[in-house]
């Protein structure tokens, strides 16, 4: 253990900085992946159904209890819907954008900035390696050749330390981005798709409704 720090601590000041840069981002992956996997979990299926099922009694106000009874970024934007459901269709879709855009901005947070921090972690990384280069061929002027040869190998020691510890995080950091941003996408479809059933369901049946007494009459 103790080695490791000794080695840690040869790779120069530039180090700790990736090191405080990888903390950072595995907290953020951390925290992202139990959004999307424990928090954000939810049955799609189930929620379609139970508002399927409030709608065709023409019960909104127990769709949006239902909806209020589920923290999810879907019951929102489903209750801003449900909450015109007796206006227009271009006001009930105007309120599903609504919604949608400050939901979905807030659900995508997070994973936009993977490939930042691991673009930021090999650029540090190659400061890490130039600085060690420039140890390296600055120790070769003048000395003995025993002392040149020191400053070239801790030169080139730091050098190869810094890169390795920097793409190494960021390789990382790129794998977790494709993780979850594969995940969050899926789960935005299926949102979308259980939002857009909701919405023509609502539409469909006011139409319906304001057809009937022109067939009677």
């Amino acid at each position: 253990m103790s080695g490791l720090i000794a080695e840690f601590n040869e790779g120069g000041p530039f180090m700790y900085t990736i090191l405080v840069l990888s903390i950072f981002s595995l907290a953020m992956i951390f925290r992202k992946a139990y959004h999307l996997w424990v928090r954000y979990r939810l049955a799609e299926d189930e929620i379609t159904k139970a508002i399927y099922k409030q709608i065709e009694t023409n019960n909104y106000a127990r769709a949006i209890q239902y909806c209020n009874g589920k923290s999810h970024p879907l019951t929102v934007i489903l209750k801003a819907g449900l909450m015109r459901a007796n206006k227009s269709e271009k006001e009930i879709r105007r309120a599903i954008e609504v919604a949608a855009g400050a939901e979905i901005s807030r659900f995508k947070r997070g994973v936009a900035f993977l490939p930042h921090l691991a673009n930021i972690s090999t650029m540090v990384g190659l400061l890490g390696t130039i600085r060690g280069l420039i140890l390296a061929f600055s120790g070769m002027e003048g000395g003995d050749a025993v002392k040149r040869q020191e400053a070239l190998s801790t030169g080139i020691a730091i050098a190869f330390r810094a890169t390795f510890f920097a793409l190494s995080v960021a390789a990382t950091l790129i794998l977790a981005f494709v993780i979850l941003h594969t995940k969050q996408t899926k789960m935005l479809e299926k949102m979308e798709h259980v939002v857009t059933s909701v919405v023509d369901m609502i539409v469909t049946k006011n139409t319906r409704m304001m057809s009937t007494p022109k067939q009677q009459g």
